[in-house]
């Protein structure tokens, strides 16, 4: 297994985002502009792993800033605590190909990514009803910080954060 840096232009962007949608059942092109678009956020990162040339994990963040649209979602929601949206980090998207899970695949790239960050903290949002990612997280340093998320959509996410 190898990792490498994610690169919109890169070769394994198509294949980024067919993993991607198989994850989600989504519509490719749109997760396409989305990522394009993300990929121009200040201090974008991501990571791509890689075995037999194929994409069998992924992940990226970037700095949250105020005027982004899930910064200000995130910041509605978390009002009374406001520190946790000073100086931190998105982390926007974890995937892992099921043929793969078990194998650590997810903790490198969530260490590849957080190693060298400068922000203080880092957030990230799971839905409520996702138990092996919440016990990933929780085992990586995470804790809930609020539940009750609904960012614009019918399901019930959780915010959880850590200290970077």
């Amino acid at each position: 297994m190898k990792i490498v840096p994610f690169r919109v232009e890169g070769k394994y962007f198509k294949r980024m985002i067919s993993l991607y949608c198989r994850l989600f059942q989504v519509d490719p092109r749109g997760m396409e502009d989305q990522f394009k678009r993300h990929s121009t956020y200040p201090l974008f990162e991501g990571y791509l792993a890689i075995i037999d040339e194929q994409v069998a994990g992924y992940i990226y963040g970037y700095s949250s800033r105020k005027g982004q649209y899930y910064h200000e979602l995130l910041a509605r929601h978390l009002h009374s605590e406001p520190e946790w949206m000073n100086d931190c980090m998105e982390l926007v998207e974890l995937g892992v190909d099921p043929a793969y899970r078990g194998r650590g695949i997810g903790k490198l790239l969530v260490g590849q990514l957080l190693q060298n960050r400068s922000e203080k903290r880092v957030l990230l949002t799971t839905r409520k009803d996702n138990h092996t990612a919440i016990a990933f997280y929780h085992a990586g340093g995470f804790k809930i910080i609020r539940e009750g998320f609904y960012p614009n959509v019918p399901h019930e996410y959780i915010i959880m954060g850590k200290h970077l």
